[in-house]
């Protein structure tokens, strides 16, 4: 289902929460929305998911408009969505498979298909066999898979995950997000990913929207904001990704005045070598590395480049398609 949000506006007395925001997010993918504290992404999505009106502004799934509907109506389009949240939410009075079953129960479904449909999703997110442990008993990483199975339950069409994996240790959320995106791909949902962390929107997103002050200030594909950013917002969480060994190295804290982007088979070319051959400035590398976005390999090295061939190898570096940004 693709959700369209056109000029949205949402306001807290003289808090511009949400600020005349635009968006169109396409069915079937993941789409990432980030933002710091207090940059608007809760107060976002609770307006797509029609927990709150807009004080100004258009909500459409496909080409029905939502914003508009009356209770009733918001009860039934409210059933086309799931939610996943940061602390779970479940209720520690049911076990596994009672806390899926709830969501169903609500909508009246027989006792017979609610037993099988808890069955069917306990194994889709790796818990089959655990449908009467008790919530006390389960790992962080174990009771969001149960609070995932429950967003599943009434079969939605979109899945909103607001910060689903901030309260994970770093292996269990690669492991939850590898889980969303094999759910998203098998299902062909629409999935929103609110987060903080950069992390989570290279691992699981295909597009991503970064919000700061309750606007909008970059948008597109994570491959091209990964490899040329362009808001200083995106630029400051891109420069605290946290780094493993398949990413981004610094070997030398001092210097480093330009960083340089390469993306697909030029992170494979041997384009500093060609470019030192040609104009002959010399470069001291700073920190470099590969990370896997989206599928794509996105390359960036940090360097100073001496002063007397800087201009050339720059102009020679952007004509090789090497993006360059001097770094203030």
């Amino acid at each position: 289902m693709q959700i369209i949000l056109k000029n949205l506006k949402r306001y807290y007395g003289d808090l511009h929460a949400v600020d005349d925001v635009s968006l169109n997010i396409p069915s079937n993918t993941i789409y990432g929305i980030i933002g710091k504290s207090g940059a608007g992404k809760s107060s976002l999505v609770r307006l797509i998911s029609m927990l709150e009106k807009p004080d100004a502004g258009e909500i459409y799934y496909d080409d029905k408009r939502i914003d508009t509907l009356d209770i009733k109506d918001v009860i039934q389009e409210r059933r086309k969505i799931g939610m996943i949240f940061q602390n779970f939410n479940l209720f520690s009075s049911r076990n596994a498979e009672q806390n899926i079953a709830y969501p169903m129960e609500i909508c009246g479904m027989d006792k017979e298909h609610i037993k099988k449909r808890c069955a069917e999703l306990l194994e889709v997110v790796g818990l089959a066999g655990r449908g009467d442990a008790p919530i006390s008993t389960l790992s962080g990483g174990q009771k969001q898979r149960v609070a995932i199975a429950r967003a599943l339950a009434c079969e939605p069409e979109i899945l909103f995950c607001d910060e689903a994996t901030s309260a994970l240790d770093p292996q269990t959320t690669r492991a939850i997000l590898a889980l969303i995106k094999e759910i998203q791909k098998k299902m062909s949902l629409t999935v929103v990913m609110i987060t903080h962390q950069m992390e989570v929107v290279r691992d699981s997103c295909s597009r991503v929207a970064v919000l700061e002050s309750g606007q909008v200030v970059e948008e597109g594909k994570v491959t091209d904001i990964f490899a040329n950013p362009q808001s200083e917002v995106t630029k400051d969480f891109l420069s605290n990704v946290k780094i493993s060994k398949k990413d981004i190295i610094r070997w030398s804290k001092e210097g480093g005045q330009y960083r340089l982007g390469f993306r697909g088979g030029k992170t494979d070319d041997v384009v500093i070598s060609k470019v030192t051959r040609d104009t002959g400035a010399m470069f001291n590398i700073r920190a470099a590395g590969i990370q896997d976005v989206d599928g794509e390999k996105i390359g960036v090295m940090i360097v100073d480049i001496d002063s007397e061939h800087a201009e050339a190898a720059i102009e020679a570096l952007i004509k090789g398609g090497v993006s360059v940004e001097e770094i203030k």
